[in-house]
Order: structure tokens, then C-alpha cells, then sequence
């Protein structure tokens, strides 16, 4: 079983932490439409989201090929293969 990181998670679990945001400048997020069949392709679906609703979106089932079950996303699977969401810190 493959499993998926979040891009924004990547590197936090060898003990590196970001910077804190200043009060000037609050982190935001975006959503991120990952394509396995299209590797590096990956198109921003949302835009300054703060770090609970990216994750919170990242956890909806509905987010990944595997385990959507609505019309919409199996639309997607149809015309672009196996897909997921994940966040990035923009």
C-alpha cells in the first residue's frame, strides 16, 4: 500500500520545522490536484485556506480517486486517471 504525505508534511517528520509566521504575514495554503498519470502536473484547486481547512479538505474522502464516490469525482477519474489532493504552504 502506497501511502501519501501532504506536500506541506514532507521533511517535519526529520525534526525540521518551518518558520513562524509573522503577524504581518499569516501562513495560507493551497489545495493541490495531484494526477498519477501525469507526475508534476499537479494544478492548484484552492487558494489561501488556512492550515485546518486544507487539512480538514485533505481528509474529506471525497479528495482521492481510491476513495471518492460521488458522481463529480468519478467524472474526473474518467478523463484523468487516479488523481488526489493534497496542501501546500503558498
Amino acid at each position: 500500500m502506497l501511502l501519501l504525505r501532504p506536500a506541506a508534511m514532507v521533511g517535519f517528520s526529520r525534526g525540521i520545522t518551518p518558520n513562524p509566521p509573522s503577524k504581518d504575514h499569516a501562513m495560507t495554503y493551497c489545495i493541490v490536484r495531484n494526477y498519477f498519470n501525469k507526475p508534476g502536473k499537479g494544478r492548484i484547486i484552492a487558494r489561501g485556506l488556512t492550515l485546518e481547512e486544507a487539512q480538514a479538505h485533505c481528509s474529506d474522502p471525497e479528495t482521492s480517486s481510491r476513495t471518492a464516490t460521488t458522481a463529480k469525482a468519478k467524472a474526473i477519474t474518467r478523463r484523468n486517471g487516479p488523481w488526489f489532493d493534497s496542501y501546500t504552504e503558498r
